[in-house]
């Protein structure tokens, strides 16, 4: 993965819009941009890739479907598709995929929401 460029202007937006009401259903959730939005290279129908890190105590199968509607509503509001890749803190850092390739590049060129 090569540095982060610069980050779609349009794309931050939508993302701290999301970030934002996720924020409302989770204070303490760790919200990032990553992906082609904040190397340079997102396009016109390039969707915007949202990283969400959920404390353990949070029972993610029950707050996976709220994150989803408000990727849908923030989305389609701004004319974007938003994916959202939600994990909880411990399958990331208590197990071998925080050495995954995924997860560093969300390290590497994640922006904090």
């Amino acid at each position: 993965m090569g540095a982060v460029k610069d980050i779609n202007p349009a794309a931050l937006k939508v993302a701290e819009g999301f970030a934002k009401k996720v924020h409302e259903l989770v204070p303490d959730a760790v919200v990032k941009l990553f992906g082609s939005a904040v190397r340079g290279e997102m396009e016109d129908l390039s969707d915007i890739d949202i990283y969400i890190e959920l404390p353990d105590r949070i029972d993610i199968e029950a707050v996976r479907p709220q994150l989803s509607e408000i990727a849908w509503e923030i989305g389609l509001e701004h004319g974007h598709v938003i994916q959202e890749v939600v994990y909880k803190k411990s399958e990331i850092w208590d197990s071998p995929l925080r050495s995954s390739p995924f997860i560093k590049a969300v390290i590497k060129e994640g922006v904090a929401l």
